[in-house]
């Protein structure tokens, strides 16, 4: 079986950089840098580059339930293929 995917957030509301993702519990690298989205790990959302606007409390609490969701429903995905 493979690793179990989990939330990873760098950054947070209202700072100008930030990256939301799901990722393998195994990718230490995914974890550790920015980007690098693959099959191990999937983007939720991210700001960066020339153009960072930064975004609200209310949005990032949703952005997180969505990488949360995501998360569950990747590894449920996986426990039914097994």
């Amino acid at each position: 079986m493979s690793a179990p995917w989990i939330v990873n957030v760098k950054g947070g509301a209202g700072l100008p950089s930030f990256e939301i993702s799901v990722v393998r519990s195994d990718n230490s690298h995914g974890q550790l840098s920015y980007g690098w989205f693959d099959e191990k790990k999937l983007l939720i959302s991210r700001n960066g580059g020339p153009c960072q606007w930064p975004v609200t409390q209310f949005v990032w609490d949703r952005l997180l339930v969505v990488a949360e969701q995501t998360a569950a429903h990747m590894n449920a995905l996986e426990e039914v293929e097994s």
